[in-house]
């Protein structure tokens, strides 16, 4: 046994040696013939050069690794196998070790200064995208507008966006502010734009704040230069005489051109009642609800010989108005109609539009308590019928106002309601065809425009009224959809249900067909009709007899104009309540839309 034992302890002897042997050998396919002496130093080194940083001067030298690590897995491997390792080959074990820590150490310094080249290069990357993007922007187009124009696009862009003075206002983040932070050109463009700082509103401040809102509104008002003010005052009744935005604002009373009040009562505004001058005032707007003051005091603004338009809410009494000298220089007027204002429409001799808005049927006067009233230059008219809760059913301001009213001058007529709320606020009163006939008759005049939105009248009515109107250049008509109102639960005192009538019915279509209109007289209905705008009810609406009267009017020959008596249309809006329009007439009015005509479809 023993010698059994010893012959194979030298024969692992004499495979371990031979490995290292051949270790030392460059493993190519030509050996050398004589064996290679094995020594320590000798062990692993690698011929092949590869180039690292010095870490002294920074340059890339050639290096030489200790350790030839091309077939090092196997041999380790293959030296794990063998048991014991002989003393006499420790040594070269040793050298291995001493050799690999030795490349280890040059591996992690070469890895360390990649990686700081690395961060460098991401970090110089970075840098370089930035200005890449930088550079994107400075050949931007809007990099290459001209200062004027920059200019109005933040004009436009601000003009309904007032810099309001409140409590809570976030002064820093109103548009011209913004704008002026973005860039230091666009700061200087706006700064150097003086309408950017003229539209300005003081919201209820209170004395606690108002030193916190002096500073900014002193700089608008630098900012602002010359330019006439665009000025909205809501203060408080209790905070108004003492306000010192207010105060501040009085002060450039000279400049103001747009005017919006609350609660217009002299000892609210004292710095108004001293004589105070508005040469540039335009637009007057007052709302008025102070309860210890019924009317609001109009007389402020005697002084004002370039105002033509007047909003107010409430009209003081006859007497009242005497001293508000600009009466007779209002040529635009919108009241929020009670039955009392009507009375003083005659003070109002310049008048060209009127707006009767929130007409209110909560007292129906009788008769005779409302005089007959001629405006001989009125244009325009609206009136914006509302209901409190089922009282125009009956009876209401529209009838009334109308009879009594002659405008010879009339061109567009607009009657509408609120049809985004609840049926309650809806105007529910029924429509007066005799009332209207006897005021195109009396008046004389011949509407151009006619909008009807939301307001209920059978297709019938309508077609009479389209008749009274031959030079009728524009029509809008807009129904409801039916099924998002319940009327029922609205219904008159006498128990009678509100029907909204149908209107954009077949009928109401065929008759408006240039020639096959099925109408007793040989002339069309409204034959200088171009721009059509209806919202129907997709439930009660017809395409196909929409496609067909549609197109029965878009005539762009202008011989066979002349010859069938009807101008082609110019512009058609269709918007389908429910739905869309049905494919193939929204493929056909798409073609015409190729051809010239203007079409807006929605549904």
């Amino acid at each position: 046994m023993m010698m059994v034992q010893e012959k194979r302890k030298n024969n692992q002897c004499h495979d371990l040696n031979s490995f290292f042997d051949l270790h030392h050998h460059t493993f190519d396919s030509k050996l050398p013939s004589t064996p290679v002496p094995l020594s320590p130093a000798s062990i692993c080194w690698s011929n092949t050069l590869i180039t690292m940083i010095c870490s002294s001067c920074g340059a890339s030298k050639p290096y030489t690794n200790h350790f030839d690590i091309t077939d090092a897995s196997a041999r380790v491997t293959q030296m794990l196998r063998i048991f014991p390792i002989p003393i006499s080959s420790s040594s070269v074990v040793s050298q291995m070790q001493v050799d690999i820590e030795s490349d280890m150490r040059h591996y992690d310094l070469e890895m360390s200064q990649l990686q700081s080249r690395l961060v460098y290069l991401q970090a110089k990357q970075e840098l370089l995208s930035k200005h890449v993007e930088q550079l994107k922007s400075l050949s931007a187009p809007i990099r290459r507008l001209p200062v004027e124009l920059l200019a109005r696009i933040f004009v436009m862009v601000c003009e309904e966006d007032a810099i309001t003075f409140s409590l809570h206002a976030q002064i820093a983040w109103r548009l011209p502010f913004v704008l002026a932070s973005v860039c230091s050109g666009w700061r200087g463009v706006a700064v150097a734009t003086s309408r950017l700082w003229s539209n300005l509103c003081t919201f209820w401040t209170t004395k606690p704040t108002a030193p916190r809102l002096e500073p900014p509104l002193k700089l608008c008002l630098l900012r602002s230069q010359n330019h006439p003010l665009s000025v909205e005052l809501r203060i408080e009744p209790s905070e108004g005489p003492d306000d010192p935005t207010l105060q501040m604002l009085t002060e450039q009373c000279s400049r103001w051109k747009h005017v919006t009040v609350l609660n217009l009562v002299e000892e609210n505004f004292p710095g108004l009642s001293n004589g105070r001058s508005f040469p540039l005032l335009e637009t007057l707007e007052i709302t008025h609800y102070d309860s210890e003051s019924e009317h609001p005091d109009l007389h402020l603004f005697s002084s004002a010989p370039r105002l033509h338009t007047l909003k107010i809410n409430k009209l003081p009494p006859p007497e009242t108005l005497e001293t508000f000298t600009p009466c007779a220089q209002i040529t635009s007027l919108t009241v929020s109609c009670f039955y009392d204002f009507f009375e003083v429409l005659n003070k109002f001799s310049s008048l060209k539009s009127m707006i009767f808005a929130d007409v209110d049927h909560s007292y129906i006067p009788e008769p005779e308590e409302l005089p007959l009233q001629t405006l001989p230059y009125v244009t325009t008219v609206e009136f914006q019928l509302s209901d409190d809760e089922r009282l125009s059913h009956e009876c209401n301001l529209l009838k009334m106002f109308v009879e009594k009213l002659t405008l010879p001058s009339l061109t567009t007529l607009t009657i509408g309601t609120d049809a985004f709320h609840l049926a309650t606020d809806m105007f529910k009163g029924v429509w007066p065809p005799q009332t209207f006939s006897d005021f195109f008759q009396r008046s004389g005049c011949s509407l151009t425009a006619l909008h009807l939105d939301y307001i209920s009248l059978p297709d019938r009515e309508l077609i009479v009224l389209l008749r009274l109107n031959p030079s009728l250049v524009e029509l809008r008509v807009k129904e409801i959809r039916r099924k998002d109102y319940d009327f029922a639960a609205v219904a008159s005192s006498d128990g009678t249900i509100f029907k909204f009538e149908d209107i954009i019915t077949p009928l109401l279509l065929t008759s408006l067909h240039a020639y096959n209109h099925g109408l007793a007289l040989a002339s069309p209905l409204v034959p200088k009709l171009e721009r059509l705008h209806f919202v129907a009810d997709g439930f009660l609406f017809d395409d196909e007899l929409f496609w067909k009267m549609v197109m029965s009017r878009w005539i762009p020959e202008r011989e066979y104009v002349l010859t069938i008596g009807v101008s082609c249309l110019k512009s058609v809006k269709i918007h389908v309540l429910n739905r869309g329009l049905q494919e193939d007439v929204e493929r056909r009015l798409q073609q015409l839309e190729r051809a010239g005509l203007r079409v807006s479809l929605t549904g």
